[in-house]
């Protein structure tokens, strides 16, 4: 008697292909609608163009980890406008990740994985995630290479994947902690090459000269006194649902629901990576991006919840889904008035000459005029009056809407006047709230 034909591998479905047609063709359309990065963004910009002009030490200075960043560098060495170029690699991140998914979907629910798998590509902040060069297109696309290999029993690849997804995004460490949760000494083989990730990367710090740290972020984050319920486990434990909402909307719960349901190892260690993730965040403060680090565990889980519906009702509650991330997401891109920051940092390009340099609170505008974006928290008046200070510094660039703006501009009054910017321009500031100080 013949045996079961195995499944035909997702890679060779035409139905997923038409996912990841779908989750790029999505992408590339928000993009168009994306006048530019994240704060965040132009910081792994900055890094992935010292790197690409081999400046290594510099590339590896920022406390943001370096992974996206040494990703994107051979491609802005080749040219091209680095924006584009960093949302392109984002693109084809995301529209990757629908592979692994795929397998990992239908491993556990072979009846509802292709209806999970449908709500990747209009996942409202994961879409938009891609386009605002953010770093998790390419640390998804690690979680869900690792998660298929754990699947699999392919515990050293599990391993490599999350020492090399740390790298990235730090919560990679979390893939392996999860396998070894619930497969215990089997995972054990995962142990090394996990560890393996964030020392090479306390390595390279060191031979830059930056000391022995994997992991500059954390010491960064503990200087901070601009996030008063850091820490706060309970508070920040209280706003855990409406940020997981946020993050995944209603696919969120259906993968939480399917998790509650199913005891085996598998299931386990996709619902203990959720839990790992949600406990991180509260040790820190609740964002609902951070959340996405789970996004793949959720979107398999999820599976399992659809496999539990009619064909009928299936495709309906993913159609709605869809339907309801497609719209929040294209309204809910970077706000086209912020352009304002990419237009006045392109001015200040024009007025700096080599030697000089520009401070301020404004990561974009910083950028954009070519200089180091400030580091990512909001630094006290006193703190950014002092790096005015220097004699180097001709500009400075404000948010007028910021605390403290009125102690900034009495401060900056004995050394620098109100810049006077041509009148389209400033029109374009005064409306974004962008404050320019000029040395006399």
């Amino acid at each position: 008697m013949t045996g079961a034909r195995p499944p035909v591998p997702v890679w060779r479905c035409r139905a997923v292909w038409t996912v990841v047609a779908a989750t790029a063709l999505w992408r590339v359309a928000l993009a168009a609608r994306t006048p530019l990065p994240s704060e965040d963004g132009v910081s792994y910009l900055w890094m992935a163009q010292r790197l690409a002009d081999g400046e290594f030490a510099a590339g590896l200075a920022e406390v943001f980890p370096p992974g996206l960043s040494l990703l994107l560098a051979p491609w802005l060495r080749l040219g091209g406008d680095p924006v584009a170029t960093a949302q392109a690699f984002g693109i084809a991140c995301a529209a990757a990740t629908v592979l692994p998914l795929a397998a990992i979907a239908r491993r556990l629910a072979p009846d509802g994985w292709l209806a999970a798998v449908w709500l990747w590509p209009f996942g409202s902040l994961l879409a938009r995630n891609a386009v605002e060069v953010f770093s998790e297109p390419p640390f998804l696309l690690a979680m869900a290479l690792g998660t298929a290999a754990g699947l699999r029993g392919r515990w050293v690849l599990v391993g490599v994947a999350a020492g090399a997804a740390f790298w990235i995004r730090p919560e990679g460490l979390l893939l392996t902690a999860a396998f070894a949760a619930a497969h215990r000494r089997a995972a054990l083989p995962a142990l090394a090459p996990t560890v393996a990730g964030p020392a090479l990367l306390a390595l390279a710090r060191w031979s830059a000269g930056h000391g022995f740290d994997p992991l500059p972020l954390l010491a960064f984050h503990d200087l901070r006194d601009d996030l008063p319920q850091r820490g706060a486990v309970v508070a920040n434990l209280l706003q855990v649902p409406g940020a997981w909402l946020e993050a995944f909307g209603l696919a969120g719960l259906l993968g939480l629901a399917a998790w509650r349901r199913r005891r085996e190892p598998v299931v386990q260690a996709l619902g203990g990576f959720c839990l790992l993730q949600i406990a991180v965040v509260c040790t820190f403060v609740v964002r609902r991006r951070f959340f996405l680090s789970a996004a793949v565990p959720v979107h398999a889980l999820a599976a399992e919840a659809l496999a539990a519906l009619a064909p009928r009702w299936r495709i309906g509650v993913v159609a709605g889904l869809a339907a309801i991330g497609a719209a929040t997401g294209w309204r809910g891109t970077i706000d086209a008035g912020k352009a304002a920051e990419r237009e006045v940092g392109r001015w200040l390009a024009s007025q700096l000459r080599a030697e000089q340099t520009l401070v301020g609170d404004l990561a974009r505008v910083c950028w954009y005029a070519g200089r180091q974006p400030p580091p990512p928290r909001r630094l006290p008046p006193a703190d950014l009056l002092a790096s005015a200070a220097p004699a180097a510094v001709r500009f400075v660039v404000l948010g007028d809407r910021r605390p403290g703006f009125g102690e900034l501009e009495r401060g900056l009054a004995p050394g620098f006047d109100r810049a006077s910017l041509p009148d389209e321009l400033a029109a374009l500031a005064a409306a974004r709230g962008i404050a320019v100080f000029v040395r006399r």
